[in-house]
């Protein structure tokens, strides 16, 4: 598509001119509720790779959805790096952009149809931003000459303004830009597998010890023990849970499957034949008080230095993990060291929140808490889990 008419191209000349600072990136659309953490993975250069990875000189959160990064990678180079592990079920799309400080809608309209030019005459697709803001732009593009279709495109035009930003960004692409991957392979078995493949992926902690033995209590159907012993294949996994374990899973040779449910009576039969442990991992839909105390026979049997990779899952309805009060019964108990909220703290926080942490620190039963303390804890809210979930990685003493 192309435009004629030389009032049009007096008016760009001028948008053009006042534009000073173009910069050159990409625009990350991420699936709703997940933009901060997608953000933190990106942005933070110390402790996760991505940021190099992608060739990031500045990350920006520009809305609710949308992330960009200045950067001088190939649009292949970054797709790769999104495609891989846990990141391609969270982007919608990977935009090529441009930025600029344009703070209309027919400012942008002129640059998306000078970003057009440069191909020869053709129909497009425009994918706009915000949502409600795409038909106008399309009728702004039309009045311009631009030949628009849902269907029949053979290129993409995209852009949108940043309200708050006071940026607008534009691009063009030959085709669809990155659309996320949802395929669940043949060795699915559960969302929650998506968890741990996060953990391995972003944090290096599992690699460096390498483990040889590793425990996953609440294994059904097997999610967890599915990504361990694929990850560390010299390692043995034992998968602890009266339930069934996916067949994908029972066919894995270093994952030894013990149905039945863990107690304090059984604990030394189970165990000891496997222990001590480098790994334990657990991942079981109960309350925290309960998953506590099915953990307490369990501690004893991890060794010095291993690790506890832990999800806590508030179950009350409406009602989110960082609001519970819950996290910290739960760092209490491996930790007994650790005191308890201050009162401005309680006294900010829900109420019924608040009764349920001090219910579930009733239910931890023993004045004994876990088996070993826990130091350099770590809660996570990886982008696989819930609001109602954390993830907790601890070391042992």
């Amino acid at each position: 598509a192309h435009h004629t008419g030389t009032s049009h191209r007096s008016h760009a000349s001028t948008a053009k001119a006042r534009m000073e600072d173009v910069k050159r990136g990409f625009a990350v659309e991420v699936v709703n509720d997940h933009t901060h953490r997608m953000y933190v993975y990106l942005h933070d250069k110390e402790r996760y790779p991505y940021h190099a990875a992608v060739g990031a000189t500045t990350v920006e959160r520009w809305a609710s959805d949308l992330i960009f990064f200045a950067s001088d990678k190939r649009e292949e180079e970054v797709a790769a790096v999104l495609k891989n592990a846990f990141f391609r079920r969270y982007v919608q799309r990977l935009f090529v952009v441009s930025t600029a400080p344009i703070s209309s809608e027919e400012e942008l309209a002129d640059k998306l149809v000078e970003a057009a030019s440069a191909l020869s005459p053709r129909t497009f697709r425009y994918i706009g931003y915000p949502k409600k803001k795409e038909r106008s732009m399309c009728d702004l593009l039309s009045v311009r000459g631009m030949e628009l279709s849902p269907t029949s495109f053979t290129s993409v035009l995209y852009g949108g303004v940043i309200e708050k930003k006071g940026v607008a960004f534009f691009g063009v692409s030959q085709r669809e830009p990155f659309q996320r991957e949802m395929v669940r392979g043949e060795d699915f078995v559960s969302k929650a597998q998506y968890k741990m493949e996060e953990l391995l992926s972003s944090l290096n902690l599992l690699q460096q010890i390498q483990p040889k033995s590793i425990l996953d209590l609440g294994a059904s159907p097997g999610g967890w023990s599915m990504q361990v012993a694929q990850a560390f294949p010299d390692s043995r996994v034992l998968a602890v849970d009266k339930g069934s374990l996916h067949p994908s899973v029972l066919a894995l040779p270093n994952i030894t499957h013990s149905a039945t449910t863990l107690t304090p009576a059984n604990a030394e039969s189970v165990l000891s034949p496997h222990s001590p442990f480098d790994v334990v991992v657990c991942d079981i839909n109960v309350h925290p008080a309960e998953a506590c105390t099915l953990l307490r026979p369990v501690l004893s049997y991890l060794r010095s230095g291993g690790v506890l990779v832990f999800t806590v899952k508030c179950l009350a309805k409406k009602m989110k993990a960082a609001e519970s009060g819950l996290i910290d019964v739960v760092k209490r108990f491996l930790s007994p060291s650790i005191a308890s909220a201050d009162a401005s703290a309680d006294a900010s926080a829900d109420a019924s929140a608040d009764a349920d942490a001090r219910v579930a620190e009733q239910k931890i039963e023993g004045g004994e808490k876990g088996n070993g303390t826990f130091s350099n804890i770590d809660v996570m809210w990886l982008i696989a889990n819930t609001t109602n979930e954390r993830t907790i990685i601890a070391v042992k003493d």
